[in-house]
């Protein structure tokens, strides 16, 4: 991965992108640049077209729309906001500031998507409700472990006879399962294990799309 600077202030979900990236081992890792890209994602949260307090999205971030790091195009103004102020969440608590003045606000959010319909597992359409519950994996908020219970619940109930799951983004789905290790999750990961080894050699490249491709694939293949 080309070692440039982790923050990119014109965009918040290029900034949040190769944070995850120094992460996963996928791009060099300077802690100075880590800390000034973490300072500046905490900066956003509660800014103007943030999503129910959290983290607000640039300009640039709105006219274009999402392209998540596993390649999936997402263009309408409302999931950039909310798919991008999840992500900004996700990444201040993996990044250990969860103790943060900034992250204690934007779960007052979560707490407010959860109240406006979350309870159910699901949120808003396929993309966004990906994006909550990778949230909802990290944040470990006390009494809403059921909601993520729900959330793996109503992905199983998607299934194709394809190995994939009707709606949800195939990669980014299979990403936020690799995350969590749970029997539901793992189940979810041996249904989708014969399709995985379909598609695996696609993505033997070191461009971003197949590198979280790959990891996710990797990922649920382990489990299979």
């Amino acid at each position: 991965m080309e070692n440039k600077k982790i923050l990119v202030p014109e965009s918040l979900q290029e900034t949040l992108w190769r944070l995850e990236e120094v992460r996963q081992g996928f791009r060099a890792k300077s802690a100075t640049q880590v800390k000034e890209a973490l300072e500046w994602v905490g900066s956003r949260q509660g800014l103007k077209d943030s999503y129910c307090n959290l983290f607000s999205p640039t300009s640039q971030d709105l006219l274009r729309g999402v392209r998540l790091p596993t390649g999936e195009q997402i263009k309408t103004k409302a999931a950039t906001m909310h798919i991008l102020g999840e992500e900004a969440l996700r990444t201040l608590i993996v990044w250990n500031l969860q103790s943060s003045a900034q992250v204690a606000e934007a779960l007052k959010g979560i707490d407010l998507i959860i109240e406006r319909g979350g309870k159910s597992g699901s949120y808003c359409c396929h993309n966004c409700t990906i994006a909550f519950l990778r949230t909802l994996a990290v944040a470990k908020i006390d009494g809403k472990d059921g909601i993520l219970q729900k959330g793996l619940s109503t992905i199983r109930k998607a299934r194709t006879p394809t190995g994939k799951w009707r709606g949800y983004p195939f990669y980014y789905t299979l990403l936020f399962l690799s995350e969590i290790d749970t029997p539901q999750a793992e189940e979810e990961k041996k249904y989708a294990g014969k399709s995985v080894q379909q598609v695996l050699k696609r993505y033997e490249g070191n461009d971003r799309t197949s590198l979280f491709r790959r990891l996710a694939l990797e990922a649920t293949l382990s489990a299979v």
